[in-house]
């Protein structure tokens, strides 16, 4: 009788363990978009840091290089970037909606400002790199 009392205990257990794998996975699966936005706000953070204070100052140009460093490897902010777009995605698809929190057009003005200037500048940078 106690061979299956401590059979049904470790059942018991592996489906607890199970459990907690699941909601630990569920719980990465919707945070982790949010993590990638950050590190990509956190690297744009980096390079307007870079620029406002210039190569002169100290902490301007390590941000310089380091924002530099990682911008080199694509790869690195590829998933935060989507992020990013996704996140703009929803703002705007929200702007535009009857529930928009926001009773001015202003707002979907500015959100289209900056995928335009965005996307200017990426062009512009394709355009450069072609040139060179």
């Amino acid at each position: 009788m106690t061979g299956t009392v401590a059979r049904r205990k470790w059942t018991v257990r592996r489906a607890e363990l199970a459990l907690g794998r699941r909601l630990r996975r569920m719980v990465f699966a919707c945070t982790r978009p949010f993590g990638y936005l950050a590190f990509v706000l956190a690297v744009t953070a980096l390079s307007a840091s870079a620029k406002l204070l210039g190569d002169e100052h100290e902490l301007g140009y390590f941000a310089a290089r380091l924002s530099e460093t990682i911008r080199r490897y694509p790869q690195v902010t590829h998933r935060g970037v989507q992020m990013a777009w996704l996140s703009w995605l929803l703002l705007f698809a929200v702007a535009l909606s009857p529930i928009d929190p926001i009773a001015s057009r202003w707002d979907e003005v500015v959100l289209a400002a900056v995928a335009l200037g965005l996307l200017w500048r990426r062009m512009l940078a394709g355009a450069r790199r072609a040139a060179r």
